[in-house]
């Protein structure tokens, strides 16, 4: 099956952005701890000049992430005129994100539970109870049953994530059927919905980005030349910045201008190299916060100051510190443990 590259290098910067957007949780209000405050302080932080933008709205990532999951999914099911079994589906999708989502919430718990003894107050999330460690458990700690943010937090957005590739695996065959047509309908009714304030949540907000995200799809595959792809892409990026800051104009643009460069990406080497960055988005998205959780534990008990936070070799180390850990983990447990679970359900 045909790997986009130029959608490894997006999935790689996204996820770096989230991670700059949440350097933050080092000060205060996020860390308990700090008498440094970030929007005190933000801007005299590392690299600010170049990377404001990034921290200040980094988390925007996040919804680039839903765009370009409904433009996978599609590529790899719609692609596939055969019938999925539900259990082919589900198995493949608890094979990939379950084992890190379970060993970084129990070592967060770990973490958490340390911190409390120690210090008498838990670092950067203060929600760490048994009723949504359960949630966690379950993969369902942001479907509305949670008062909040808990054990390691950005687990929320894979949470919803689920909830969506439920509600696709139901429209699979509808969308098989009707193609470009249904999903321009099902995503005008989502926007109805939303715009109407019937039911207010973010599985909404979520699935619009994912569904744009398999918009995208059709459209590219209409097969006209690249370079129309490419100046259709910046000219919504343009607009979306045009006036009030437009997410869902945004985020689907951007995944179609990296599918427009992928063409241009011939080098087997190059090709290699995005497809390695690719693989550490999940460990980078779900590992940084226990990571910091680890640092802010050991710099409080070394009594080390929190001005080191703003340090740009500590900057520096910290993202590359970041990087050979999701990388290790990639390599020696997300891949394992991915292939086992599937042969062993097989």
């Amino acid at each position: 099956m045909k790997k986009y590259h130029g959608i490894e290098i997006l999935r790689f910067f996204t996820s770096i952005s989230v991670l700059i957007y949440h350097y933050r949780h080092f000060f205060a209000p996020y860390n308990s701890s700090s008498n440094l405050n970030y929007f005190d302080i933000s801007s005299s932080l590392p690299f600010y000049n170049f990377l404001g933008l990034i921290y200040e709205h980094g988390i925007f990532g996040v919804h680039v992430f839903y765009t370009i999951s409904g433009f996978v999914f599609a590529h790899i099911y719609l692609s596939n005129q055969e019938k999925i079994p539900a259990k082919s589906f589900f198995k493949n999708r608890f094979a990939r994100l379950y084992p890190l989502h379970f060993f970084t919430l129990i070592l967060v718990c770990i973490l958490q539970f340390y911190s409390h003894l120690k210090f008498d107050t838990f670092q950067i999330i203060e929600i760490n109870d048994v009723y949504h460690f359960f949630l966690n458990i379950l993969f369902i700690s942001s479907w509305g049953f949670e008062n909040g943010h808990s054990f390691n937090a950005p687990i929320w957005s894979v949470s919803v994530e689920i909830a969506i590739y439920i509600f696709f695996f139901l429209l699979l065959s509808f969308i098989k059927k009707y193609k470009i047509f249904f999903v321009i309908l099902l995503s005008l009714l989502l926007l109805i919905i939303d715009k109407s304030k019937i039911y207010d949540t973010l599985f909404l907000e979520c699935a619009r980005l994912f569904f744009s995200g398999t918009l995208i799809y059709y459209l590219f595959h209409i097969k006209l030349n690249n370079l129309y792809y490419f100046i259709v892409a910046l000219f919504f990026l343009l607009i979306a910045f045009i006036g009030n800051f437009k997410t869902f104009i945004f985020c689907p643009a951007l995944l179609l201008f990296f599918v427009s460069i992928d063409t241009y990406i011939k080098s087997e080497s190059y090709q290699l190299f995005f497809k390695k960055l690719g693989n550490l988005t999940y460990s980078l998205y779900l590992l940084h916060l226990p990571v910091q959780i680890i640092l802010l534990i050991m710099f409080k008990q070394l009594q080390i100051s929190e001005l080191v936070f703003t340090n740009v070799i500590f900057f520096i180390l910290f993202f590359v510190l970041l990087i050979f850990i999701a990388n290790y983990f990639f390599k020696y447990y997300e891949k394992p443990l991915n292939e086992l679970i599937r042969n062993k359900i097989k």
